[in-house]
């Protein structure tokens, strides 16, 4: 009998064991989507609805006291924040994944015409249902920027008498602006988040070797973005294709922020790379990914050479000390040296992690 009962003791012990499930083996790909999915993209989304309900804040303060110079002052610190964070999180927002999210241009070029036609108009109340109506280039963050900048250099006093010359309409519809982009932000972050419609988990589960899976699409992204600042923000403006500078093609045309714009774009795509939102959290992304690949453009790792490429960018972009589009005219050598930084860059990008990454077709 004793026998028996530790016969039947071992093929219990033996059964369990076997009933254990196997550990489940998370690819190297997998980490890095998930880690740039859950660190990265919610916390851009996160970070752009903070800056945009700041946005709305300080707007309210404002159109409420007019006249107050300090308190313009503030909107526009706040305004250049909310533009940094949309870009930070645009780069998520492109290619492949903007099939999924419609009319998402926060910062097309204003038409400063259409906007004043806009305050003039008999329209009686500027609702979120009327704002949602206009053409993308009388709304958005650039309609915004023309509001609380002007046309005079930024000159503090010239925006408040015309904020005083329209009345309340003005005032009326920069609210009505912020209040477009605090529905906006909110919509995607709901959109992205597992708390709402849970894009995010479409996006970890994409995570084979294929060019159309979610670390495919953001190589694409990453591609894209990098080749419009080097040649829209920074190439058309400076002239490169035609020899002569245009700086009235800067994107920032009335903040004079769009050096502080390129750079945030720039940290956009940085932050794939190396996973960081802040100076002191970082995660598995594409640095480490690539490094498991051992991938070399030469004797260096990739993603040192890579990184060394984005350091010699910030600063260069650090020497220039004047808005872009000052710049441009008082020493082009400074911004076509940026340019050139950028190229580099682009190769970096765009051939050798490319192919490091071993996209299957």
């Amino acid at each position: 009998m004793k026998y028996f009962l530790c016969f039947s003791l071992l093929v219990l012990l033996a059964c369990s064991k076997e009933k254990q499930p196997e550990p489940t083996y998370i690819s190297n790909r997998e980490l890095v989507i998930q880690g740039v999915g859950n660190a990265v993209i919610i916390r851009s989304f996160l970070d752009l609805q903070n800056s945009v309900n700041a946005l709305n804040e300080f707007a309210n303060s404002y159109v409420y006291d007019s006249t107050n110079t300090q308190k313009l002052l503030t909107l526009r610190r706040e305004w250049t924040n909310t533009v940094i964070s949309w870009k930070l999180s645009s780069i998520f927002l492109q290619g492949k994944f903007s099939d999924d999210f419609k009319s998402l241009k926060c910062y097309s070029d204003a038409n400063i015409t259409a906007i004043e036609d806009v305050i003039l108009s008999d329209i009686p109340q500027f609702d979120l249902a009327y704002v949602q109506t206009l053409n993308e280039a009388s709304t958005g963050l650039a309609a915004i920027e023309y509001l609380i900048f002007g046309t005079n250099h930024g000159n503090a006093d010239s925006v408040i008498s015309t904020f005083k010359a329209t009345g309340s309409r003005r005032g009326a519809f920069l609210r009505a602006l912020c209040q477009d982009l605090k529905q906006r932000s909110d919509q995607l972050l709901y959109q992205w988040s597992i708390a709402g419609d849970g894009y995010i988990n479409n996006f970890m589960a994409s995570s084979g070797p294929e060019r159309s899976s979610s670390l495919g699409v953001l190589a694409d992204n990453m591609i894209s973005t990098i080749s419009i600042i080097k040649d829209d923000r920074i190439g058309a403006p400076l002239g490169v294709s035609h020899g002569t500078g245009q700086p009235e093609l800067v994107e920032s045309k009335y903040g004079g922020e769009s050096i502080t714009f390129i750079r945030a774009e720039l940290q956009s795509v940085q932050q794939i790379f190396s996973g960081m939102r802040t100076t002191t959290f970082g995660i598995k992304a594409l640095y480490w990914l690539l490094d498991q690949a051992d991938a070399r453009p030469g004797d260096v790792k990739l993603s040192t050479a890579i990184e060394a490429q984005f350091t010699d960018i910030f600063l260069k972009l650090e020497l220039i000390k004047s808005p872009l589009e000052q710049a441009i005219v008082t020493n082009p050598k400074q911004v076509a040296d940026v340019y050139e930084s950028i190229s580099k860059l682009q190769l970096l990008i765009q051939q050798d992690m490319v192919a490091s990454l071993n996209f299957h077709e």
